[in-house]
């Protein structure tokens, strides 16, 4: 079974929105953007560790069409899985889709109130006013395994054996399988045996025993023709986890045990992620108890902010981890992250990237699916037409540029930890390459551009040839830009590549478009440096030492600012872009 969708109607910021889920997905966005929103309401769904919706918390406080509120879940299902659910509810596709309304006026079929209640689509389509299976807390045994891991949480709660934990549900897993095919357990109920003669007639000092207690208990029975029988159980393997086992870390520098919560953050994460990991490995899925049971196979990880106390080279560590795991069958993540590490790691497969943000206090949701991938593909290739007209370009072309996977290889080699920040950002500042970018942050660092506190990322595109890729990908996954780059005069290929950067504008998503006459050493009044991997320490250096005129660096500045969102739409997180 995989989760394949998830859709949620008034919860917190999100009125309506549908979400497609991959085997791993992330989700993305400035913060606040709803991540954690999406993450809550499946938790709510399930019901792991009592979390429960809460009208005063997770109903919206924006204005609804209506009081319901509810969410729906997808499943793909395998095909054992499919032949062990009920007719009433099979599909050609062999999908299952469940909601559980948290609040509605909806009646079950005898007359209760639905909420709280998870209702099965039948084979037709129209959707069951009978709970699903019978039962109102179904969900957690008929929708696999639910693992939720928050980004601030400690690590005892992850593993202590006193109570529910990711350790004490591994060790109790393995345990079953032990006691079932060991001879160990048997040996330890024999010796609980042997204990319980023998210790029933050891006596104390004063001439007390167990066996002594039980006669005179029962002499007191005996008008009541009832007997009274101490004996004692071995002990099950819940208990002899939570009473008789324990586990030490060992400092191997020290040569002694440490406790866990004297490690850093780092490493407490590591240790939490690390008996999950152990969890594809070590638990076995075993059938229902009878042949007819609708038994499935998932385990879904909800995990917030992975990269929380991580270095980048642990991020990118965990990041593989992670895609591995899921490859490893019945398991599937989905990730909330602040973290470009992450995204770049999964940027060769752009459809399992969510974007979310806020507008005007609800939660909109942006994701490349992959037919709209394909449509980008096909826009991009604009470039190629234009190429083969122009032969300084056409000679730069490979049989391979125009097949949809290079695209694929591209934007992977492209979206690495630094440009992945597109993903977070509130703006996006498209440049043609590393001179602009490193003039226009430096210029921002000297406090001479206003308005770029408004959550800014300025990109280098790597060149005006791909500046047209990048705003497609920024106005499919929702992300307000704008564009800088040379007109180069329209000089030969120039003209029709600067009418394509126009022509990729989306009204909604992109400020403006703004062209620089020549090329921006001309503006500024500067000699070329010569090569162009010289340009941006020949502008910096020019800048530094004072040779560029202050009027023209000002001009500059106005020109970034044209470009930047005035501070307040970024304030009041409108929407649609403030144009004035």
């Amino acid at each position: 079974m995989k989760l394949k969708a998830v859709k949620i109607h008034n919860f917190r910021g999100i009125l309506d929105q549908e979400i497609t889920l991959k085997d791993y997905t992330l989700l993305v966005g400035p913060n606040n953007a709803g991540k954690s929103t999406v993450i809550n309401a499946i938790r709510a769904f399930y019901e792991k560790d009592s979390f429960k919706f809460k009208k005063d918390n997770d109903f919206p406080h924006a204005e609804t069409t209506d009081q319901e509120s509810w969410i729906e879940l997808t499943f793909a299902l395998a095909d054992e899985e499919h032949d062990s659910l009920a007719d009433y509810y099979k599909t050609a596709s062999k999908t299952l889709c469940v909601r559980k309304f948290f609040q509605t006026d909806t009646k079950t079929h005898d007359g209760k109130d639905a909420s709280g209640y998870i209702f099965g689509y039948k084979s037709d389509g129209t959707l069951s006013n009978e709970p699903f299976y019978g039962a109102k807390n179904v969900q957690s045994g008929k929708f696999g395994d639910l693992i939720y891991i928050p980004a601030m949480s400690t690590v005892d709660e992850h593993i202590k054996l006193s109570g529910p934990s990711a350790l004490r549900d591994l060790l109790s897993d393995i345990m079953t399988d032990v006691v079932k095919a060991g001879q160990s357990y048997t040996e330890l109920s024999d010796s609980v045996e042997k204990f319980s003669d023998t210790i029933r007639n050891e006596k104390t000092a004063d001439g007390r025993s167990l066996e002594k207690f039980e006669r005179d208990l029962n002499k007191l029975f005996e008008p009541w023709e009832s007997e009274f029988k101490i004996k004692f159980q071995p002990p099950s393997i819940a208990e002899i986890i939570k009473s008789m086992l324990s586990w030490d870390l060992f400092d191997q520098h020290h040569g002694k045990a440490q406790a866990v919560d004297s490690y850093g953050s780092g490493f407490q994460r590591y240790f939490i992620y690390s008996l999950i990991q152990l969890g594809a490995r070590y638990v076995i899925k075993r059938a229902g108890n009878k042949a007819k049971d609708f038994t499935t196979n998932l385990n879904l990880i909800l995990f917030e902010e992975p990269e929380a106390f991580l270095h980048p080279p642990q991020q990118e560590i965990l990041a593989r981890n992670l895609i591995e795991l899921v490859s490893s069958g019945h398991w599937q993540v989905v990730c909330a992250t602040h973290s470009p590490h992450f995204v770049s790691k999964n940027a060769l497969y752009i459809p399992s990237i969510v974007r979310l943000r806020r507008s005007a206090g609800k939660v909109e949701k942006y994701q490349i699916d992959d037919k709209t991938w394909e449509l980008i593909v096909n826009a991009n290739q604009a470039i190629n037409a234009i190429a083969v007209k122009y032969s300084k370009m056409a000679k730069r072309l490979r049989e391979d540029d125009a097949k949809p996977e290079m695209e694929a290889v591209k934007h992977f080699l492209w979206l690495n930890p630094d440009r992945s920040s597109i993903f977070f950002a509130n703006h996006v500042l498209l440049v043609e390459g590393p001179t602009e970018v490193a003039l226009i942050n430096r210029l921002i660092g000297d406090g001479k551009i206003n308005n770029a506190d408004c959550g800014l990322y300025v990109l280098d595109c790597m060149g005006k040839y791909n500046i047209h890729r990048f705003m497609n990908l920024l106005i499919h996954l929702g992300v307000p830009h704008a564009v800088i780059h040379d007109d180069d005069n329209d000089k030969d290929e120039h003209k029709e590549i600067n009418q394509l950067i126009q022509d990729s504008s989306n009204e909604n998503f992109t400020l403006k478009v703004e062209r620089i006459s020549g090329n921006l050493e001309e503006m500024l009044g500067l000699s070329a440096a010569g090569s162009d991997h010289r340009k941006p320490q020949h502008i910096l250096y020019q800048y530094e030492s004072g040779n560029i005129d202050a009027v023209k660096v000002q001009e500059f500045c106005k020109l970034v600012e044209a470009c930047l969102p005035r501070k307040s739409a970024v304030t009041a997180n409108a929407g649609l872009l403030d144009k004035a």
